[in-house]
């Protein structure tokens, strides 16, 4: 496995993992979430995702936020561990390991894309980090594919 495209992958962990902290530690991303999808919803381009935010993330906002926090937290485990033991182990033939990454990031170009679809018309640095997140999870889940019919 690629040691340079794992460091890629291993940074979008530690990106996720700094994201979930700030959410643990605040004590107010729960609570403070559906506030925030009424402001993403209110000039939301995509008519079909202002919809969804309107009539199912905002009143169910508890449980958002808790499903966020937790996925991001999980997302992280599930790309930092892998990535640091390939990095370490180049190789290695444990098929598990390429699975467990390949589940963390495309939980991670999940919560990607529905955060660019929330929130990236607001900024160029929304739209670009999300965009480019996403883009290099999917790659990385295609390589990994790649490089797992060769093992």
């Amino acid at each position: 496995m690629n040691r340079y495209l794992l460091s890629i992958l291993l940074f979008a962990g530690l990106i996720w993992s700094r994201s979930s902290f700030g959410k643990f530690t605040s004590g107010t991303f729960v609570q403070t979430l559906g506030e925030t999808l009424s402001r993403f919803a209110s000039k939301n381009p995509n008519a079909f995702y202002r919809d969804f935010l309107q009539n199912t993330a905002i009143p169910n906002s508890q449980t958002f936020g808790q499903l966020v926090m937790w996925g991001e937290a999980l997302v992280a485990v599930a790309i930092v561990i892998p990535a640091l033991y390939l990095i370490f182990q180049p190789k290695t033939k444990c098929k598990v390991t390429l699975w467990l990454l390949i589940v963390g990031l495309i939980g991670g170009a999940f919560l990607n894309l529905n955060f660019w679809l929330a929130s990236g018309y607001t900024s160029p640095s929304s739209d670009g980090l999300n965009l480019l997140m996403l883009v290099t999870q999917v790659v990385g889940v295609l390589c990994i594919l790649d490089y797992n019919k060769k093992v």
